[in-house]
């Protein structure tokens, strides 16, 4: 569900959405991270893609690195 927020700071809170779309559906593989992405771009304003590409971003590498430490 889509809901409208005003935020003052949009990073930490798209992060803190993002992340726990992530644990609570254990999204991990590279298609469903990369689905999840553009559901949120597809949700928000043009605005706002950047700050969320950048969110993804920094997601991204530590899921990195944190699957390298496993190995």
């Amino acid at each position: 569900m889509a809901v409208a927020k005003d935020s003052s700071d949009p990073y930490e809170d798209f992060k803190a959405s993002m992340v726990d779309m992530i644990v609570e559906k254990e999204i991990f593989g590279v298609e469903e991270l990369e689905n999840l992405v553009e559901c949120f771009v597809k949700l928000n304003s043009e605005e706002h893609h950047k700050v969320i590409f950048e969110v993804f971003a920094e997601i991204w590498e530590i899921l990195i690195e944190d699957l390298n430490k496993r190995e």
